[in-house]
This record gives C-alpha cells, sequence and structure tokens, in this order.
C-alpha cells in the first residue's frame, strides 16, 4: 500500500502548548515590570531587581518559544486532570508556610520533597525518600555550607537537638 505524505499528519501546535506559552510570556512580564522598580546592579555586584529581571527575560523567552515551537504528538484533547499530585504539591506548600519555622530547613526540606515526589505516580514510598533526602542535603550544601546562612537546621519542635 502507497502511503501519500498529509502535511497535516505530523506533528501540530496544540491549543495547550499555546495557553502555556502565552501565561508564560504574561507571568514574565508582570515579573519583569516588578524587578524594574528595584536597583539592578553591575554583573559584579547585582542589586535586588538583577536575578527576577534575568529570570523573567529567561520566561518569556522560553513562553514564545512554547508558544511558537510547541509540538506534540498527541490531539487537542486535554488529558484528565492529576488530582493527587496537585493535591500533595498544594499540601506541601501550606505546610512550609505553616511549619517552615518550627521544623528547620533540614525536616521541612525533606518533609516537602518527599510529599512532591509521591506527586508524581512514577515514584514509590522509597524513591520518594531518596528525592527528598537528596534535596535536603542539596540545601544544606547551598545554603549552609556554601552561602553560610544562619538558618537553624533543626527547629524548636525538636528542643535540645536544634543545630544552627
Amino acid at each position: 500500500m502507497v502511503e501519500f505524505n498529509n502535511p497535516r499528519s505530523g506533528p501540530t501546535r496544540t491549543r495547550p502548548d499555546l495557553v502555556a506559552g502565552v501565561v508564560f510570556v504574561a507571568i514574565a512580564a508582570a515579573f519583569g515590570w516588578g524587578a524594574t522598580n528595584y536597583e539592578m546592579g553591575q554583573l559584579i555586584a547585582m542589586g535586588p531587581g538583577f536575578v527576577p529581571l534575568s529570570l523573567s527575560i529567561i520566561l518569556g523567552v522560553l513562553g514564545i518559544a512554547l508558544a511558537v515551537f510547541g509540538r506534540s504528538e498527541g490531539s487537542d484533547v486535554p488529558g484528565s486532570v492529576p488530582w493527587r499530585g496537585a493535591a500533595l504539591v498544594c499540601i506541601s506548600l501550606v505546610l512550609f508556610g505553616a511549619l517552615s519555622r518550627d521544623l528547620g530547613l533540614l525536616p521541612i526540606v525533606f518533609l516537602c520533597g518527599f510529599l512532591t515526589a509521591l506527586a508524581s505516580p512514577q515514584n514509590s514510598i522509597v524513591s520518594a525518600g531518596w528525592i527528598a533526602a537528596a534535596l535536603s542535603l542539596l540545601c544544606w550544601l547551598v545554603f549552609k555550607v556554601g552561602l553560610g546562612l544562619s538558618l537553624p537546621l533543626l527547629g524548636p519542635v525538636f528542643g535540645s537537638y536544634q543545630i544552627y
């Protein structure tokens, strides 16, 4: 059987890609505009607006690329909403805001990382634990060792086991 090249049979730009790209550009524009209210500084001595503006530019470029080049093999029919993942991520954010001062850096990063890792159906409880442990270690290395911030590693909930 002879197969003809049909220009419509290939990947096509999907509506979700276009909408996501436009949303990324809108968020980038809002944060970029807000960042202009702060001093930019120089590359060697960055001001408080430098990083937000830089990230806004990167997000805007990615949003434009997604809107223009976003292609998908599937149809435009959206899939089911991953309610479990959305709920776990939202719970993780609420717990971080509510318990970060009491638990300290390592426990709250581990807890939130664990819950967020469980949001993916591809992760088991064991792999979520490893992901959370690696994320906690990375936060310790970046914030305590690398930047030397005085964040308590264990909060007041742990009593005499507080580590600074």
